[in-house]
């Protein structure tokens, strides 16, 4: 019963939290590559550097990811998970309201300044990767971490769309980030008053360091363990990533998506990953082990992505999502179940920690990368690129223990 209340609190808390950095997505467009929007911010600039900004703008998230994920991870096996989470959810709150703010007075680097805080508060993601190892016996952890899956597909579906459709009916591209940061204060009084503390044996604490996101690259590649996982969700996420930073450009760029089209597209893509989630994920977990799960994902995931190249049609575009949402699913939920395995009890965070890094570099390497490929050689080709890093995560992939 315990366990059940945990999880659905800490379901609660991540979907708020996804629900506030969706928001961003369908407004991609409007605000930094699309000069024909009246919400448009770039004027004077080329597209090359229309093109960078957005990028950078996305990257700046996952790069504070990146520092913050393996420091937030030993500090909450130090101090508690609790502590850090809130610490969190209040701090990524604060960025909403800077975003909005930067956008009312077209201010770039209030918006950068924002993006910044809000990627290191938006790495307690590993906090609630630990917090789920701390209360599920490890057989029913590949489970349990579909919860984390299911609330960024809900996140999608309800962030975009609030994001959309509230510039689209009101003109005003600040008003969804003003509502995003006052979901962090609602988000904040909930865990306050409602999460238990769930790690209660305490490592000794050790030098903490902005810089131990890199020694734990280090780290990571002296286990031969859980070294080939690592990289592979690295190359996984550094390909999705790609079409994650960009797709909003994208749709705009081949079928003239508006805010409000963009963020229907994400909602169907958030509807699909709960659907798998609910059904895909539970129905294989029950039968297949996580590595074969994960040999056939890996490739209906780099289909996925080849083929949204070559496709012109809205409906063949739309009739994608449900195997692209199925292959993340399954990905997202069993690779980070064979690395919880792979380690001790007590460094549960450590570990997911050191994960979030590898998946949080690739998030801000990722816009950076999309964002030359679409300036040189097309924004189409952002696929291929994508598409093939999947496939290269897939061939890497260790098939057997």
């Amino acid at each position: 019963m315990r366990e059940k209340r945990i999880l659905t609190i800490l379901f609660v808390t991540l979907l708020l939290d996804v629900i506030g950095i969706g928001i961003l997505i369908p407004l991609v467009p409007a605000l930094f590559t699309d000069n024909t929007a009246p919400t448009f911010m770039l004027t004077g600039y080329s597209i090359g550097e229309q093109y960078f900004i957005a990028g950078l703008m996305t990257a700046l998230f996952g790069i504070m990811q990146f520092l913050a994920a393996p420091l937030l991870g030993d500090l909450s096996d130090t101090y508690g998970r609790k502590k850090l989470l809130t610490l969190g959810v209040g701090v990524l709150a604060v960025a909403q309201l800077l975003f909005a703010a930067g956008i009312a007075i077209v201010s770039l680097p209030l918006l950068f300044i924002s993006r910044l805080v809000a990627g290191v508060a938006g790495a307690n993601f590993s906090i609630v990767q630990a917090t789920i190892a701390d209360v599920t016996e490890p057989k029913h952890r590949a489970r349990n971490f579909g919860l984390i899956g299911g609330a960024f597909g809900l996140g999608f579906i309800l962030g975009p769309l609030i994001g959309g459709y509230i510039v689209a009916l009101t003109g005003n591209p600040a008003l969804p980030f003003l509502f995003a940061g006052l979901l962090g204060v609602v988000n904040l009084v909930f865990i306050t008053f409602m999460l238990p503390e769930t790690h209660h044996v305490r490592t000794v604490a050790g030098k903490f360091s902005v810089f131990k996101a890199f020694h734990n690259i280090k780290i990571a590649y002296l286990d031969v363990d859980t070294r080939p996982l690592y990289t592979v969700s690295f190359l996984q996420m550094l390909g999705f990533g790609i079409h994650t930073s960009f797709s909003a450009v994208f749709l705009e760029y081949r079928y003239g998506f508006s805010e409000a089209d963009t963020g229907t597209y994400f909602a169907t893509v958030g509807v699909c990953i709960v659907l798998s989630q609910i059904f895909v994920v539970r129905f294989a977990n029950a039968r297949y082990s996580e590595r074969a799960i994960l040999r056939f994902a890996f490739p209906l995931l780099a289909l996925s992505l080849f083929a949204q190249m070559v496709v012109f049609n809205v409906w063949l575009l739309y009739a994608l999502i449900p195997f692209m949402s199925a292959a993340m699913s399954l990905i997202t939920t069993n690779l980070p179940a064979l690395i919880s395995k792979g380690v001790s009890a007590n460094r549960q965070g450590a570990a997911l920690g050191i994960n979030g890094s590898f998946q949080a570099l690739s998030q801000g390497i990722a816009p950076l990368l999309g964002s030359g490929i679409a300036a040189v050689l097309g924004i189409p080709i952002i696929y291929v690129m994508a598409g093939g890093l999947v496939l290269f995560a897939y061939v890497l992939f260790p098939k057997t223990t």
